[in-house]
């Protein structure tokens, strides 16, 4: 078995895939199948009659993935390949061997919360729940009568989900709805604060450990939890996502990146790191194989030129 049987049996796999009225967005070889051999990796050099594999598609509704090409069509650029942002945070922060042995992923966006599971180097389950940090932020500034801007900045100021023993004594100025004077400031002690944070994140991560339960990958994904995204930045929720979640967890930050700067290297910047990992593999989604993509194979440089010379 080579590359080109490889090829022809995930071209075939391709043309059987139902996926109704949705865009499809990865189609990933998981293990492949020879004869009656199933589980393996790697069949290539391998001699067999009959040849197999076993994929994980992900899928998204139309609407949404028109209207976020609308947007970047907008700003005078083209889009390549779309990637699942937990999948690219996933290329980003975490190490080989947790890819191999099981980990899952949590991705801590703004308006949603993202969830991959890993097993044997290769993504095989991804999810989402409604929750992200502007639930926090929104939560904060109806219980505080604040606005967004001032909720946002008070979050990232002040924000924790463990209740401190000074915290009673900890002051915070909230600025009134409305009111640009700074003598108008209200003062709500941080153990307030976190009084209101506290149930959003832990209700987050309650919605998370149900939709892997439904999914059955709860046990797939091992012991280990990495989080990433901009609200996993929060102090106390690596602890709080232990305890809801009982797993090991950990914060990742891009690590396969080289040369970014301090500002750009948390958590926060988690799936633009992974995409330029993704799109640095120049292959499509079985890079390990040795296939080349069918995609158009133009470099990254070439394009930045073409776009430079459209533009400027």
């Amino acid at each position: 078995i080579g590359d080109q049987d490889i090829r022809r049996i995930y071209d075939k796999s391709q043309t059987h895939i139902d996926i109704g009225d949705r865009e499809l967005i990865h189609s990933i070889p998981v293990t492949f199948r020879i004869d009656e051999t199933s589980g393996i990796k790697d069949p290539r050099g391998m001699f067999g009659d009959s040849l197999g594999v076993v994929m994980h598609v992900v899928a998204a509704n139309l609407a949404p993935v028109r209207n976020l090409a609308t947007c970047v069509e907008r700003s005078h650029l083209d889009i390549d390949r779309l990637v699942v942002s937990p999948y690219a945070s996933g290329l980003a922060v975490l190490a080989e061997d947790e890819m191999d042995l099981g980990v899952t992923l949590v991705d801590m966006g703004g308006g949603t919360t993202s969830i991959a599971v890993f097993i044997h180097g290769n993504l095989v389950h991804a999810d989402s729940v409604p929750a992200g940090g502007l639930h926090v932020t929104s939560d904060i500034a109806r219980g505080l009568t604040t606005s967004m801007a001032a909720a946002e900045r008070i979050k990232t100021l002040y924000g924790t989900t463990s209740v401190g023993v000074s915290d009673d004594q900890h002051m915070i100025a909230v600025p009134p709805l409305g009111d640009d004077d700074p003598t108008e400031n209200q003062e709500v002690s941080r153990s307030t604060l976190t009084r209101i944070i506290r149930p959003r994140v832990e209700e987050t991560f309650e919605l998370v450990r149900g939709a892997l339960e439904v999914s059955g990958f709860d046990r797939i994904g091992g012991r280990r939890v990495v989080l990433a995204g901009g609200a996993s930045q929060l102090n106390g929720v690596r602890e709080l996502a232990a305890l809801v979640l009982d797993k090991q967890v950990r914060v990742g930050k891009p690590r396969r990146v080289a040369g970014l700067a301090e500002s750009m290297s948390g958590p926060a910047f988690a799936t633009a790191a992974g995409l330029i990992q993704y799109a640095a593999r120049q292959k499509d989604e079985v890079f390990w194989t040795g296939i080349e993509t069918a995609h158009d194979g133009t470099g990254l440089f070439q394009r930045l030129g073409h776009w430079l010379r459209e533009n400027f």
